[in-house]
């Protein structure tokens, strides 16, 4: 009898990574109004914003051989404690006045370490304790409840940090992981085909010999790879930008909270239409493609605007469309990997698309300190809508959703 979707294991596991998501949105915006303040510059902004990515390009392969042969339970927990530690400290830190960048980039590291480790232990969990029958609809739930406290978060951060500083939120951070990890602390998860397998180089080079196998096998995801890192490489910085862009317009912290609010507005409406809706693989492909190709377009008409009603339907819709496209390839890759070795395959597709974050944030950081933010933002999004249409539009695109 196949478990429902809404089940103890789930709810569990929902409320752990949104008491932790609390933390880390108000500490994203608080922290990276402390670097702009202290420095003014973008390039630094860029590089702190792409630490998590650029570890995710060069470790994911590696961690999700690892976490393949561990307990998932005991690395979701102590990767939550561990990051408690050392938010908790810098909290203290800068409470102390006695917070410095080098060591934010410090324990930005260290953060990110971890959630190369926890990140992929929490993907593989929601494989086992979804039902396959209902994927689509319960990772949208998921991230629909993620995207409300995302909501919350991004709508009162810029008042926070207004209001209280950015140390006792920094604290505040390391308060919600500990919180985290008691809660997942009573997560069931089922083993894992390889847990208890002993680590060794040897055993994890041997699951990344068998993961590039079987992306080069499948004819889409060996075509995405690529098409991850180029568009993302592209297009994404000026998600990591948006801070300086609001103030190069002449805007306050707090509307850039409205702002990251309002996205998350959007995503989170999206994520729950099709939590409801049961769609067919035709359905889904269109969902995907007229997501992908209408968010850019979306995003440009948003950076050239003066007005702010403009930007903030701009920005609502434009990541509206981007989460229709991300949903549906997301749940279809889910459902596509084989158990023995998805760890390792998840970390290389994470590897390639996160890599092009990284590099695009680092990127877009030195363009914006070079030249105008606005012209950079709309050139950058611009050049992502042909090879974003050209996957799409893609046979290998349509069979792998139609089918997966």
């Amino acid at each position: 009898m196949e478990r429902k979707l809404w089940n103890r294991d789930f709810i569990l596991l929902l409320q752990g990574c949104a008491v932790s998501m609390i933390g880390d949105i108000l500490y994203s915006v608080a922290i990276g109004y402390w670097v702009y303040e202290k420095t003014g510059s973008n390039t630094l902004l860029g590089l702190l914003s792409s630490v998590s990515s650029f570890m995710a390009m060069f470790l994911s392969p590696f961690t999700g051989s690892i976490t393949d042969k561990l307990n998932r339970k005991h690395v979701i927990v102590g990767m939550d404690l561990i990051r408690g530690v050392v938010m908790s400290a810098a909290g203290i830190l800068a409470l102390q006045d006695n917070l410095t960048t080098s060591m934010v980039i410090v324990f930005s590291v260290i953060a990110a370490l971890c959630a190369q480790f926890f990140d992929p232990s929490v993907a593989t969990t929601m494989i086992d304790i979804i039902p396959h029958s209902q994927m689509v609809q319960g990772q949208s739930a998921y991230n629909g409840v993620c995207s409300l406290i995302s909501l919350i978060g991004k709508a009162i951060s810029g008042l926070f940090v207004t209001l209280f500083g950015v140390a006792p939120i920094i604290l505040l951070n390391g308060i919600s992981y500990f919180l985290s990890a008691f809660t997942e602390m009573f997560i069931r998860i089922p083993s894992s085909s390889q847990q208890g397998n002993v680590v060794t180089v040897r055993s994890v080079m041997h699951d990344m010999k068998n993961a590039v196998t079987a992306i080069a096998a499948d004819p889409f995801v060996s075509m995405f790879v690529p098409a991850a890192l180029i568009l993302n490489l592209i297009a994404a910085g000026p998600m990591y930008m948006i801070l300086p862009f609001c103030l190069d317009k002449g805007f306050s912290v707090d509307f850039y909270g409205v702002l990251m609010a309002v996205e998350t507005a959007g995503s989170l409406i999206c994520v729950l239409l099709l939590s409801v809706l049961k769609l067919s693989g035709t359905q889904r492909y269109y969902v995907l493609l007229y997501g992908f190709a209408l968010s850019p377009i979306l995003y440009i008409i948003a950076y050239v605007t003066h007005s702010r009603v403009v930007m903030t339907v701009m920005f609502f819709l434009g990541c509206f469309t981007n989460t229709m496209g991300n949903a549906v390839f997301n749940a279809s890759l889910t459902l596509a990997l084989p158990e023995d070795n998805r760890g390792a395959i998840i970390g290389f597709v994470k590897a390639f698309s996160m890599g092009g974050c990284a590099l695009s944030s680092l990127v877009y950081g030195m363009l914006c300190d070079a030249f105008s933010i606005v012209p950079v933002f709309v050139v950058g999004t611009f050049m992502a809508i042909i090879p974003s249409l050209i996957v799409c539009l893609n046979q290998k695109t349509k069979t792998f959703v139609e089918t997966h």
